[in-house]
């Protein structure tokens, strides 16, 4: 499970344009067509639909939205003079939104409309990015957050040895007050990644709507002109925090302008002023950067009244979505193939799926403490995560076969009775300590089947000697110490039917190369005697 792909649902759809989401922006955070979104905003005015109404409505509700004809007038509207509103935008305290009134002012014969403010947007956001301009954007409080790493890194020095490394820092900013956050990290990988999000989200105290990565291996699987694949555990942790993700677009820097300006800021006014300082430790470190960070926030603006904290204070902070009751638990995922015991193997550990999957290929998604596996998406079962020993088993007892129907497997200890009384009764032997070393004999299938397997490629004798040595030895048997005895027994032959021991191979890949021990004797090849 790679990545996800947004499957279209109205529902989504209808509840992100309620939220305040651009459907520009909704297009993007659910890879669906901009002639869905304006559909479902259509029926929003239509059908007058609000969140609490939306709560109500089931799918088949959903859907009955959508069956109006399609509206055919068109060419109905006074065009704006984008030239000139783009033109006004770059002066200090034009807005969109006054631009928008100076417009709807505009005298009309009767036989034209005027666009709406949301419309003017949209038209405004169309023709500039088709002429290549650019705009001062006006942003909303509360409802974007732009994340990403710095470029510039500082040094953590080890107490002992005095070796460095570097620590990273992750970077979050509302672009609408300029409010910042930063934090040190001893790598860029995706569980830094979350945490960081995490750790934001606290410091602001809330939620934004809409977050704004960069391209990052951490968020996108997968991102270019024509596909943006976002990350499944990126896009289950913009879930459970209730946001959307709208990746900035590739090679479009003025996306996240707000971000690297505000990485610029970090640089400069933190990172910059601790470079000759010397850390023991990411906490020592990360409380300098705190004291710094405040009073950068604090930092009056040169060109507007305020500072980043009053502003995010008096009118952001309040519009943030409250924070969930409890923490996201970051996650990764991995496939397993059920194995003829109906256990998964993940991490050297097994946990066990309803018998009826063996031989199936399932999505495995692991926590620090739980193990789900799903088929086709369906939650299959749920595990604790086992640590510590390897080889661990967790066995659900619904999912074995009903009084051990072994015959609904391939597997039974019967087949490997009979298979191992056919190459000897050494080979039996062990294999019945093999299978009796097991609580639920199912989980002596694996190992008993590599052990038999060695006999393979006619080295049935071979196999039957070895297991005759492990039964002089008194052990149970594993695969490696067969397959090693066997091994040095082969070995042992070569030698005694006098091919060279140069010609020996360990099965390791040396084959050819080994010296011997004569090479290394006083007086022998190799020390000019």
């Amino acid at each position: 499970m790679k990545g996800v792909f947004m499957a279209t649902n109205r529902r989504d759809i209808i509840r992100l344009l309620l939220e305040g989401v651009s459907q520009n922006d909704v297009c993007s955070a659910l890879h669906c067509s901009k002639r869905t979104v304006s559909g479902c905003a259509k029926a929003i005015k239509e059908h007058d639909i609000n969140q609490e109404m939306l709560a109500d409505l089931a799918e088949d509700d959903i859907r009955q939205l959508f069956f109006a004809a399609p509206d055919a007038r068109r060419d109905i509207y006074v065009e704006p003079d984008f030239e000139y509103v783009l033109s006004e935008l770059s002066k200090p305290g034009v807005t969109r939104k006054l631009l928008w009134h100076e417009y709807s002012n505009t005298t009309t014969d009767g036989t034209k409309k005027l666009y709406q403010y949301a419309q003017f947007c949209e038209r405004l956001t169309a023709w500039a990015a088709h002429t290549k301009a650019t705009m001062r954007l006006d942003h909303r409080p509360a409802h974007v957050c732009h994340v990403d790493w710095a470029g510039d890194t500082l040094s953590i020095c080890d107490r002992i040895t005095g070796v460095t490394d570097k620590a990273y820092f992750f970077v979050a900013c509302l672009p609408y007050s300029g409010y910042l956050f930063a934090h040190a990290y001893a790598d860029t990988c995706q569980r830094s990644w979350l945490d960081g999000h995490r750790r934001a989200f606290e410091f602001f105290g809330g939620v934004p709507t809409v977050l704004v990565p960069d391209n990052c291996k951490t968020a996108i699987d997968r991102a270019n002109i024509y596909l943006t694949e976002i990350n499944a555990t990126y896009y289950e942790f913009a879930e459970h925090y209730g946001c959307a993700i709208v990746p900035a677009r590739v090679r479009r820097p003025r996306d996240k302008a707000a971000v690297e300006g505000g990485v610029n800021l970090i640089e400069r006014w933190i990172l910059a002023p601790l470079r000759n300082e010397t850390f023991f430790s990411l906490g020592e470190l990360d409380e300098a950067v705190e004291s710094l960070l405040d009073a950068l926030n604090e930092r009056p603006f040169q060109q507007r009244t305020g500072s980043r904290r009053s502003i995010f204070t008096a009118d952001e902070q309040d519009l943030l979505k409250a924070l969930p009751s409890h923490r996201f638990e970051i996650c990764e995922w991995r496939v397993a193939k059920i194995g003829h015991n109906y256990h998964a193997r993940v991490d050297k550990q097994n946990y066990s799926v309803d018998y009826h999957l063996i031989g199936k290929k399932l999505d495995v998604r692991l926590s620090d403490s739980q193990i789900r596996l799903y088929n086709d998406g369906e939650l299959i079962a749920s595990h604790p995560r086992l640590y510590g020993r390897m080889g661990q088993y967790s066995t659900i007892e619904e999912h074995m076969p009903p009084n051990h129907r072994y015959h609904l497997s391939s597997y039974s200890p019967e087949r490997f009775e009979r298979w191992a009384a056919s190459i000897g009764v050494n080979t039996a032997a062990v294999i019945d300590r093999v299978l009796a070393s097991h609580v639920i004999v199912e989980q002596a299938f694996v190992p008993a089947a590599n052990i038999l397997g060695l006999a393979k490629g006619g080295r049935a004798e071979l196999l039957e000697r070895a297991c005759e040595r492990i039964v002089e030895l008194g052990n149970i048997g594993s695969y490696t110490q067969i397959k090693n005895i066997m091994a040095a027994m082969k070995k042992t032959d070569d030698v005694a039917k006098g091919i060279p021991v140069e010609a020996v191979s360990d099965g390791i890949g040396n084959t050819g190369r080994t010296r011997g021990a004569d090479y290394y004797r006083r007086g022998g090849v190799g020390n000019g005697q």
